[in-house]
């Protein structure tokens, strides 16, 4: 069975795969792109976790890698681009990738930097689209249209050009859209994980 979804928020993402898994669907394989691929299994005695560890040099990643694999977690899928790691393993009361305070406050700020590298990333994306500070076809949806004196053409033949104009006009009109949308919510991320660690400080 294949789902997809999108998620900004790793805990909401950890949380799905896990209420996947308590109804008998282990995930199997996760796609860049939001698919994700489940099998149906009578072992609901296993927990899946996700880590971001997006700083580790490729020395580092191998011996954070060994060092989950020798306490019986399984690689799952590893984002390459961004450094999240997901991880599977049989429950056996030690079921978190952290056991102590300082690690989970570690966790959360390291997400607090993906959250705010992509919000970074995003909006640089979307000042690109307006470098020339034009801003009224992303305001204005005709102005995204560039035929010249579409707007004054009658009948057939503004119909021709209306259709062959619009998925051009739509490439320039909703993805900078796309682009200030995910600014934001990863901004909301940003602040969400940094209040997420107020619960491990003492």
């Amino acid at each position: 069975m294949k789902k997809f979804k999108i998620f900004f928020d790793i805990d909401k993402e950890e949380q799905w795969l896990n209420d996947m898994l308590s109804k008998g669907w282990v995930c199997t394989k996760i796609n860049s792109t939001g698919f994700y691929t489940f099998k149906n299994t009578t072992d609901l005695e296993q927990v899946i976790r996700i880590d971001c560890q997006q700083d580790l040099r490729k020395e580092d990643r191998t011996n954070y890698k060994q060092l989950y694999e020798d306490f019986g977690w399984q690689a799952l899928k590893e984002k390459s681009y961004d450094g999240t790691f997901y991880w599977v393993k049989r429950k056996d009361g030690n079921d978190q990738l952290f056991s102590d305070n300082d690690s989970q406050i570690a966790k959360y700020k390291r997400l607090m930097k993906h959250s705010s590298n992509w919000a970074i990333l995003t909006f640089i994306w979307f000042m690109i689209f307006y470098n020339n500070g034009n801003f009224s076809k992303f305001l204005h949806i005709k102005d995204a249209y560039f035929t010249p004196g579409l707007w004054d053409k009658e009948g057939f033949a503004f119909l021709f050009a209306f259709l062959f104009e619009t998925p051009f006009a739509l490439m320039r009109f909703i993805p900078p859209w796309l682009f200030l949308v995910a600014f934001a919510i990863y901004l909301v991320m940003y602040f969400r994980y940094r209040k997420s660690i107020q619960q491990f400080i003492q």
